[in-house]
């Protein structure tokens, strides 16, 4: 039975050779064949090692790159939102659509989840809200509108009271990006669900209202009327600002 694993004892036993020798042979032989085919072998299973580990790596950066943007950018429903949202109110301004901006949308995600409670002093134009519920973009947009009958189209310029309507119409802007978190909390003023959009290039200039901020057309009557609602959530909005 000892035999069939080592062929060459065979082979000597029948020549008559020594059993010391032929140990000494059979280890001989075992090592020689080991060396010889060894460091081939290793080679190339280093090689295929190698190869796989790259290959994992490479699997795992693309996973987390793609998780990561897929846990923080908008998705193409909540884009389309926000651009239906402000383009509405643009048009019926008689002011030009806005284009969404990865850069810029990335640059407000960034500060949403910061949590804020304050204006971030980026460089681009921004408005934000609060809610202890998901309003949805449409929802946001409608809040920061809501303060155009407080806007004074004869004595244009900037007003905290309507900055946030005067920026989602401003002609001279033509990018946006806009983040949302949830989850900041619930102490008043502020609330567990916070909105950011960013705007490029910014608006609310001042000695630019007049070129850049432009009633709706009046009706019939002669009257101007937009859908703004003065019974919303706009003063709520002016106080957590105020803070």
């Amino acid at each position: 039975m000892p035999y069939k694993y080592f062929p060459e004892v065979i082979l000597a036993m029948n020549a008559g050779v020594n059993p010391f020798w032929l140990c000494l042979f059979s280890i001989s032989a075992i090592r020689l064949k080991a060396e010889s085919i060894s460091p081939l072998a290793i080679m190339q299973q280093e090689k295929k090692h190698t190869i796989s580990s790259q290959r994992l790596n490479l699997l795992g950066v693309t996973l987390v790159l793609f998780w990561s943007t897929s846990a923080t950018a908008a998705s193409l429903t909540e884009i389309q939102g926000w651009l239906q949202a402000h383009n509405s109110y643009r048009t019926l301004h008689g002011v030009p659509p806005l284009a969404w901006s990865a850069t810029v949308a990335a640059s407000a995600q960034a500060y949403a989840d910061t949590c804020p409670s304050a204006h971030s002093g980026s460089a681009y134009g921004e408005n934000l809200a609060w809610a202890t519920y998901d309003m949805g973009e449409s929802k946001v947009v409608r809040m920061w509108y809501d303060e155009e009958p407080l806007y004074d189209y004869n004595n244009p310029g900037f007003s905290s009271e309507t900055g946030h309507f005067t920026q989602v119409v401003w002609k001279g802007t033509t990018e946006i990006g806009c983040g949302f978190a949830t989850g900041c909390g619930n102490d008043w003023p502020y609330m567990s669900n916070v909105w950011v959009c960013q705007y490029n290039p910014p608006g609310n200039y001042i000695g630019d209202f007049a070129e850049n901020v432009f009633p709706p057309p009046p009706s019939e009557g002669g009257e101007i009327s937009t859908p703004a609602d003065t019974n919303g959530l706009t003063p709520i909005l002016h106080l957590l600002l105020s803070k």
